[in-house]
């Protein structure tokens, strides 16, 4: 017993006294450790959830009742003996407090356990309470999902379903993609968390997401101190990059379809993209508005004026939401043209200087007064262009494995896949 007072005495000290990580070699695992508690308990008022994920670093963040003044996170790594305290930040925002902190120092490729701490009590902890960094090296397989349109109104939105699937996968994926309109109608943070959030909460407390604006992100009044206040992204936040693995990542703000600052944020794609030129096995490329379509949302010529950089750059994949519902075209190539001579869609062996797009905007939205039928001439001019329609609440899912991607949609209901390729180099 004075061993385990000690400790605990010990490790206030540290908490009170350092600036940056304190670290305890100890046999006792997160959960046990007692961090000394101040006033009353404040309301938790979001589930963490985990954001620039890194090899070496991670960010957590969860929102709290305004009474906080400190908050924590006790983190190791699992199966590890040494304990780290981490001390944080606080910002506030309509009423309430972020709580966020940064870890830094991780080892890259590792699963590490958290609890949350605020006033020192602790908020949040368990099994589920996980990060694992990213890999160090270009050879690690991963995978990732990725949907639009998600957080609709609470009674019409299916976002849990989505949501419920993914955290019944056996392989959880690395993270999530999110492909524009987080949050209706209008993007506004009173509405992330109970369109959003709760939904999605057993999926964020252990797998990172990043998200793009899409034009209902954009209909709030200050979108600055929403989305950029919500998520805490690379770059301006706006557009921007990361790698993974092998796979280099690149999201693009559409905002109303004529894009935000759309000559800077070409030249910063442009430039990205070259900066990159033969660095990765693989190019995603995210955002909100469609290009070509055969859904019944018009083609944005702003889109399909970037065709020819991917295609000129080796884009591989270009993923979008917008029209609720999910459409995979055929390869284009610079010039907005499909092969019309392939017959195998669900195997690809030789597509330099092509890309695949596809929609998914049925996150948590479905257009119920409109059916998918790409022969149908006022959904477009040219049915051709698609290689698979399914008019379902749905979501993606890819897997990388070196020179292999391969990718399946998922009904959100069911969990089945209904439509399934695989690209190799």
């Amino acid at each position: 017993m004075m061993n385990k007072v000690c400790y605990i005495v010990v490790l206030c000290a540290l908490l009170v006294s350092c600036k940056s990580t304190s670290q305890v070699s100890s046999t006792q695992k997160v959960e046990a450790i007692k961090i000394e508690a101040i006033g009353t308990k404040p309301t938790l008022e979001r589930q963490p959830y985990l954001q620039m994920v890194k090899a070496n670093s991670a960010i957590i963040t969860w929102k709290t009742d305004a009474s906080v003044t400190e908050c924590l996170v006790i983190y190791s790594e699992i199966g590890g003996d040494t304990v780290f305290i981490e001390k944080g930040y606080l910002t506030a925002h309509e009423g309430y407090l972020f709580n966020e902190v940064a870890l830094k120092n991780l080892e890259p490729d590792t699963k590490y356990t958290y609890a949350i701490h605020s006033n020192g009590h602790v908020l949040a902890r368990g099994e589920n309470y996980y990060f694992k960094t990213s890999p160090d090296n270009k050879k690690q397989a991963f995978s990732f999902y990725a949907m639009g349109d998600i957080g609709a109104k609470e009674k019409s939105s299916f976002a849990n379903e989505p949501a419920d699937r993914i955290a019944e996968m056996e392989r959880k994926p690395d993270f999530g993609l999110g492909l524009g309109d987080i949050v209706y109608p209008k993007g506004e943070s009173k509405n992330y968390d109970n369109h959003l959030f709760k939904p999605f909460k057993d999926v964020f407390i252990n797998t990172p997401f990043y998200p793009v604006a899409g034009n209902h992100d954009w209909l709030s009044a200050n979108h600055d101190e929403n989305f950029k206040k919500e998520w805490n992204l690379p770059n301006e936040e706006y557009y921007y990059s990361f790698a993974y693995s092998n796979t280099l990542f690149i999201g693009l703000d559409s905002r109303d379809g004529s894009f935000y600052d759309y000559e800077k944020q070409t030249l910063w794609l442009k430039e990205t993209l070259k900066q990159n030129a033969g660095k990765h096995d693989w190019i995603v490329v995210y955002l909100h508005h469609n290009g070509k379509s055969c859904t019944y949302k018009k083609d944005y010529e702003h889109v399909m004026g970037l065709y020819e950089v991917f295609a000129a750059n080796k884009v591989d994949i270009v993923l979008n939401g917008h029209a609720h519902t999910y459409e995979r075209l055929k390869p284009y190539n610079g010039n907005g043209m499909v092969e019309q001579d392939r017959t195998n869609q669900s195997e690809y062996k030789d597509l330099e200087n092509r890309f695949i797009s596809i929609t998914m905007g049925a996150g948590g939205k479905l257009n119920k007064k409109w059916k998918a039928d790409p022969s149908n001439k006022e959904n477009c001019e040219d049915g051709t262009i698609v290689a698979h329609s399914e008019h379902m609440a749905s979501f993606g899912v890819f897997e990388v494995d070196g020179k292999t991607l391969s990718f399946k949609g998922y009904n959100s209901y069911t969990g089945k896949s209904f439509d399934e390729f695989v690209i190799e180099k």
